[in-house]
């Protein structure tokens, strides 16, 4: 099929390092066959009293270091498979990351994740001069009989077709590119023009002809609702409050090979981490910066088995991120307009690439992204013992957390879902947008 490539956004590896402590590599027979061959011995920098490879399931994985990195990650953050033989040599999965190849129609379409510091600080060449090379990775990743999934739903039990979903892609882009509002505005309109949609009768959201009319009259109509940026500050209620820290914890949470050592002690900090965020009294747990962000943005030096209550007693207070800390402007803007376009373009919200999720759900949880950042932006910046939050505080929150959206099971669960239907019914989620953009 073909392949559809992010516009407005660039990337090329710094070798941080993070993705090869972050993340468990799966690979194929076939892989471990090829990295067998290759002779690996003590003499090649690789550790001795460990394999090289493990299983893992009904598959395999590249073990890790003491320290958590790959085994194959040397002292300068590089690969040794692609300084001895090669990048065409690593397994499949590290020559993806942080690209995503997800369905779309008789395409198929690339996404980026934002997990990678390099590609929310937008580092690198364009993507769209890397044709080439992503087209080969995308033969390598769709199977020689692929056909077209179906569309995603637009709500629950309610199917549609490919070429609705590209035109409900374009007004949504559309509104999200009107420059003369701040993102916060255009969010929220975007938002608006969605729950007006929900309410159409389905025989004429299925009819092409009559969603094709319908679609101009509602985008309008959103943004008569919101014309400008002078916005109600309405805040969220306290149980919207508590189900958005619920799904901020989930977001936040990191099971590295370091945390995955960290036996019952380790188990038993998350299960008191998630209380203290469900109920938002007292300190923030402290959660460890993922490695990559600790390189690029200069956050904090801990990792997960270092956390310790000093740390935790410098964490803010949930109180205080309640408070303003001047989240709207042109520079985080920019992030955010080039973070969902990506997410968009590469339909990663919904259908097959994201937990299966309808349309407007799915689009749903990808503006909750937009507090949440915000919400883990000012979490860094209190932390600093400052009361504005900068463009490093929204970059490496974002960087943090888009590490889980669209990966962790645990937001592909059915509580996790239904969180993000009560949130929407309880007209939570665009308060929530408002008040932490703040």
């Amino acid at each position: 099929p073909g392949v559809i490539l992010p516009i407005l956004q660039n990337w090329s590896c710094h070798n941080c390092g993070g993705c090869c402590r972050e993340h468990q590599i799966v690979i194929t027979a076939d892989e471990k066959k090829r990295i067998d061959k290759q002779k690996w011995t003590a003499a090649d920098g690789v550790a001795a009293d460990r394999p090289l490879i493990v299983p893992h399931g009904k598959d395999f994985r590249l073990n890790h270091q003491t320290d958590g990195a790959c085994v194959f990650l040397d002292d300068r953050g590089v690969c040794r498979i692609h300084a001895k033989f090669g990048e065409s040599a690593k397994p499949l999965a590290c020559r993806a990351y942080p690209y995503a190849v997800h369905p779309s129609g008789n395409s198929v379409t690339v996404s980026l994740r934002f997990s990678c510091p390099s590609v929310v600080q937008n580092l690198g060449e364009p993507v769209s001069q890397q044709r080439q090379s992503l087209e080969q990775l995308a033969r390598e990743i769709v199977p020689a009989n692929y056909k077209s999934p179906d569309a995603p739903m637009l709500v629950a039990g309610q199917r549609t077709t490919w070429p609705d979903v590209m035109r409900l892609l374009a007004f949504i882009e559309r509104g999200l590119a009107d420059e003369k509002v701040r993102f916060a505005t255009r969010l929220l309109r975007v938002l608006t023009w969605l729950d007006l949609l929900e309410e159409v009768p389905e025989e004429v959201a299925t009819d092409e002809d009559q969603l094709g009319n319908l679609l101009p009259l509602l985008h309008e109509a959103s943004v008569r609702a919101q014309p400008g940026d002078d916005l109600p500050q309405v805040k969220p209620t306290g149980i919207g409050r508590t189900m958005f820290r619920q799904w901020v914890a989930q977001l936040l949470r990191h099971d590295t090979d370091v945390t995955a050592r960290g036996g019952f002690k380790g188990r038993m900090r998350l299960l008191r981490d998630g209380v203290r965020f469900t109920f938002g009294r007292g300190r923030v747990p402290a959660m460890a910066d993922p490695i990559s962000v600790r390189v690029a943005f200069a956050g904090s030096s801990t990792t997960g088995s270092e956390l310790t209550s000093d740390i935790d007693a410098a964490m803010p207070s949930f109180s205080q991120l309640e408070k303003e800390f001047h989240g709207r402007n042109s520079e985080f803007d920019e992030v955010f307009v080039r973070y969902f376009r990506v997410k968009l373009q590469g339909l990663h919200f919904c259908g097959s690439a994201f937990y299966d999720m309808p349309f407007i759900d799915g689009f749903r949880s990808l503006a909750l992204m937009y507090p949440a950042t915000l919400w883990v932006a000012r979490m860094r910046a209190a932390r600093d013992g400052r009361t504005t939050i900068s463009l490093p505080d929204v970059q490496a929150a974002l960087a943090t957390i888009d590490h889980n959206f669209g990966y962790s099971p645990a937001l592909g669960l059915a509580g996790s879902k239904k969180r993000i239907q009560q949130l929407a019914k309880m007209q939570q989620i665009t308060a929530l947008c408002n008040w932490y953009s703040r």
